[in-house]
């Protein structure tokens, strides 16, 4: 009975767990490029500054605008602000004519000696100036804003290009590893064959058990190498599942490794390939935005023209009063020439950078281009002598099995042989692979 309830747990635990397991995903490499530019935070955070140049472009245009301001102000001051009476009269003579009518007639009147003005009140005034020239600085401001948009979007295509090649290189990686877990199967069933024959062989006493001995070591290397490749293969799929934000305990790499095309049908002239990368162009662009903003600090030199509008409303006397009046000014700086000249010599500098900076980098390019052609052909070359070796191997651990089973070549002839079978395989899985990885380079460089 203890037994049946037991049986009848372990069968509601099997069932738990494969109901909590999660749904089988199968994956292409494309299919894991696709989901690594959409979801993907480095990118999305590239893109959002694509956004924020935009916005950038949005408020430059704004200067050309008319800017429109409102001012209101309520005041309750303590003292009046004006007061005029015959005590601030400065001629003597006038002041003591006014005394003395004053004095003969102010009473009888109902005059004041003195009479104070603005204590409280409101003031209210809204402006509106258009600039008519500003030395061009809000035109190549807002050139300037355009090259930054033009930047950001470029520096995104960068970003994505760099997101797919590392999707590529983390799914040719774990493809090959799959492989030599393969390659570790068929070289498990050998040695469990072999070891199975020499148990036999030594009770027959045709074998020696130090040769039991040497086939268990192989067991454990081979079971070592497994255990490498395992958890190699565990933290790739971690490292694309979080560049693709999917569960990497759930993916399936549907692609496989082999049916590679010979690289020259891949060749581009690298001058004519390095002047369409994105690098060239944003290295342009860099350029253009320093004589921009020479032109701008330039500019700062230059006189200003506006003119404008305002209307107001006050209550400071006794009667509320409206007005309104357009105007015109002209600024001209005087004293800054000597600060906007320093300022030009500066820019004319980092122009002078800029400019450096795009001839060596082109020549940079250039060699990247020829050294990532020279990679993928030495990685075509590799993968050939890897296919002729495999062969070789092949035939040479056909052999070796032919003279261990006549009795003549020991076990460790044998050992070795397939030894060389599994290192000529993870060779060819290698080469394979550098040479897909290889290609991606080259093919990004080339293809803009």
């Amino acid at each position: 009975m203890k037994t049946l309830r037991f049986t009848v747990l372990l069968i509601l635990l099997s069932l738990s767990a494969w109901a909590q397991k999660p749904d089988t995903l199968r994956l292409s490499v494309q299919d894991c490029i696709d989901l690594a530019l959409q979801n993907n935070i480095a990118l999305q955070n590239s893109r959002l500054e694509v956004e924020k140049a935009q916005d950038t472009k949005r408020e430059a245009f704004t200067e050309y605008l008319p800017k429109v301001s409102a001012q209101v102000l309520a005041f309750d001051a303590m003292n009046p602000l004006v007061t005029v009476g015959i005590d601030d009269i400065g001629n003597a003579q006038l002041r003591q004519m006014l005394y003395n009518l004053y004095a003969q007639y102010g009473a009888m009147l109902g005059l004041e000696k003195s009479y104070s003005y603005v204590q409280n009140g409101i003031v209210a005034n809204v402006m509106a100036t258009e600039p008519l020239y500003a030395g061009g600085r809000i035109r190549n401001g807002n050139r300037l804003a355009k090259v930054g948009v033009e930047a950001a979007a470029i520096q995104a295509k960068m970003k994505e290009d760099e997101v797919r090649l590392q999707t590529e290189q983390l799914y040719w990686q774990i493809v090959t590893l799959q492989e030599k877990i393969l390659t570790l199967d068929q070289l498990d069933r050998l040695l469990d064959t072999l070891d199975k024959d020499l148990s036999g062989a030594i009770e027959a006493g045709l074998a020696m058990p130090t040769d039991k001995y040497k086939v268990t070591v192989k067991k454990n290397e081979s079971q070592l190498n497994r255990k490498k490749v395992e958890d190699g293969i565990i933290l790739l799929k971690m490292a694309l599942a979080h560049l693709t934000g999917t569960d990497w305990q759930a993916t399936v790499l549907t692609d496989t490794l082999g049916a590679e095309t010979a690289p020259t049908a891949y060749f581009h002239n690298a001058v004519e390939a390095v002047a369409q990368r994105h690098e060239s162009r944003l290295l342009d662009l860099s350029l253009q935005a320093e004589k921009l903003k020479k032109k701008m600090t330039l500019g700062e030199a230059l006189p200003a023209l506006m003119v404008g509008g305002s209307a107001s409303y006050h209550t400071i006397f006794d009667e509320a009063k409206p007005n309104a009046m357009v105007f015109a000014m002209l600024q001209v700086p005087i004293t800054d020439w000597h600060k906007t000249a320093y300022k030009l010599k500066k820019h004319h500098i980092d122009t002078e950078i800029a400019e450096n900076n795009r001839r060596d980098f082109t020549e940079q390019m250039k060699m990247q281009t020829d050294q990532a052609w020279f990679n993928l052909e030495q990685s075509w070359l590799r993968i050939t002598m890897a296919m002729t070796a495999l062969s070789d191997a092949e035939a040479n651990l056909k052999i070796e099995q032919d003279y261990y089973e006549a009795g003549l070549i020991p076990l460790s002839d044998l050992l070795e042989a397939q030894t060389l079978l599994k290192h000529s395989r993870d060779e060819l899985s290698d080469s394979r692979m550098e040479y897909r990885i290889n290609l991606s380079t080259y093919r990004q460089l080339v293809n803009h």
